[in-house]
């Protein structure tokens, strides 16, 4: 039952902190950060005592410290962090965290690459988390590859660790949205993480994914297609001749809307296809790429 001081819900400690709903949910779920009452009907309510602790984590976590230890300090002294001071900006957090993630894919630690990614994901959405921390640090993990054999295992180090965090993200996205999308990549497109991420994005915007990879024929998309009748389709492709090849067939998707993103499609319009719109720009805005292209396709 609630007591007199836990009058607050969600939404308000959310508004109040600047900290968005999934991640106050996600303190409390891993690290015991709030301590909500619970009304007769289940529903909980929140305190002062919470909003302290999150304002405090805050300030641990812009101070340089994992989201871990932030937690356990804020629930040991609560009173000794409310006085740190926040100096640090978001853009000084993003290039500490990917000074972090780049160290550990070059020593091939994969537990440390673990917590840099969990203390990033308790202070970012999850937008933003990729397009200023792990897509940034593939591209740079990547340069060069082709003259060094070290950047190439490095690179297949990082894909491996870094994917199944994606996958995670992906499976816990929404289930039960009323608006489903299809992700695949065209074939001969071995690069699926930058779909990956794209998919990842959509599912936290409220779609329910069907992932479907890497390397997908156009016949086995298409068949895809009519059979679960996706509001939307996203094709992503890093290689331009992969592009070529799937544009070239002008395949047809009947009512879906489709996305094509990634750099294999950055040089063309969408005219070839019905209802498809090309995205550019940071993955923290394929959603609204999304809203055009659904948008495009009920007044196509």
């Amino acid at each position: 039952m609630a007591d007199d001081r836990s009058v607050l819900r969600i939404g308000e400690v959310s508004r109040r902190t600047g900290v968005a709903v999934p991640t106050l949910r996600a303190w409390e779920r891993r690290y015991g950060l709030l301590d909500p009452a619970r009304t007769d009907g289940g529903h909980r309510l929140y305190s002062e005592d919470d909003i302290s602790h999150v304002r405090a984590m805050q300030r641990l976590l812009d101070e340089g410290w994992s989201a871990a230890a932030a937690a356990r300090e804020v629930l040991r002294e609560p009173a000794s962090v409310t006085q740190l001071r926040a100096v640090p900006t978001a853009g000084d957090a993003a290039s500490d965290l990917i000074d972090r993630l780049e160290g550990a894919i070059d020593n091939f630690d994969a537990p440390s690459a673990d917590v840099v990614v969990d203390d990033l994901l308790a202070r970012l959405d999850i937008p933003s988390a990729l397009d200023q921390v792990i897509l940034p640090v593939l591209r740079r993990v990547g340069e060069g590859w082709q003259d060094d054999p070290r950047i190439i295992a490095r690179e297949h180090f990082a894909t491996n660790t870094l994917r199944p965090r994606l996958q995670r993200l992906l499976r816990t996205g929404a289930r039960s949205a009323s608006r489903a999308i299809l992700a695949a990549a065209p074939e001969g497109e071995d690069h699926d993480l930058g779909l990956l991420a794209g998919a990842v994005v959509a599912a936290d915007a409220g779609w329910r994914v069907h992932y479907l990879g890497a390397r997908m024929p156009t016949s086995a998309m298409l068949r895809s297609a009519a059979e679960l009748a996706p509001e939307a389709i996203l094709i992503g492709a890093m290689h331009r001749k992969h592009a070529d090849a799937f544009l070239r067939g002008e395949p047809n998707f009947e009512a879906s809307a489709v996305v094509l993103g990634g750099t294999g499609f950055i040089p063309y319009d969408a005219a070839r296809i019905a209802n498809a719109v090309v995205h550019q720009g940071p993955i923290s805005e394929l959603s609204s790429t999304l809203e055009r292209a659904m948008a495009a396709r009920r007044t196509g």
